[in-house]
């Protein structure tokens, strides 16, 4: 793909994100059905989504591991356990898979795309981003009880949440378990590189 071609549908999928929102946002409002007790962009995938425009239109290392990391450390674990009360036809269920859907499509282009590369300090830097969402989020649900990012309850429906405990101790074994996610997401690269070495010492 040209470079032409690569900007053209980073920016499409950049702009089905921001459609979404808008599209989200605008129901929420006319049907009265917005509650600032989950409808705000305080969820980890709403980060991510963020941090996704960001890079699809002005590509960004910071938004690209919050994307990469995040996105399929948690999205992609969202969109195969999803916590919706109705299926297919359901205004719900098409809203949820356009904005995961999207967004997981956004990380793939991210990847193929060949300008995002993550560093060795990308696993440290995102589980202390991890930890800073989860303070941030921990102490506004504490203060209005709300439940963003799961740190008060798990979902109703089932997640792998269901796998690490009751509260709290899903959340203490999510402080385990995000490293070393973190640590595989990360591997590809470091293998890439192990594998170029010789190579290019045999030039």
């Amino acid at each position: 793909m040209t470079d032409s071609g690569r900007t053209w549908l980073g920016r499409t999928l950049g702009t089905a994100l921001v459609a979404y929102a808008v599209v989200m946002y605008i129901h929420l409002g006319l049907s009265g059905e917005f509650g600032v007790d989950w409808a705000l962009p305080f969820e980890l995938c709403h980060w991510v989504l963020i941090a996704c425009v960001v890079t699809l239109f002005s590509p960004n290392q910071l938004a690209s591991e919050i994307a990469y990391f995040w996105g399929l450390g948690g999205t992609l674990q969202a969109v195969l356990t999803p916590d919706l009360g109705a299926g297919y036809p359901s205004w719900d269920f098409v809203m949820f898979f356009w904005g995961h859907g999207v967004t997981l499509l956004a990380i793939v282009f991210l990847i193929a795309g060949g300008t995002f590369r993550p560093r060795r300090s990308s696993v440290l830097r995102m589980f202390l981003a991890l930890n800073v969402y989860g303070v941030v989020a921990g102490l506004i649900d504490t203060s209005f009880g709300w439940n963003y990012g799961y740190l008060r309850q798990k979902p109703l429906r089932p997640s792998l949440l269901d796998y690490f405990g009751p509260w709290p101790w899903y959340l203490l074994s999510i402080e385990v378990m995000a490293p070393v996610m973190f640590f595989i997401l990360l591997l590809p690269w470091l293998l890439v590189d192990r594998f170029k070495k010789p190579n290019s010492q045999h030039r």
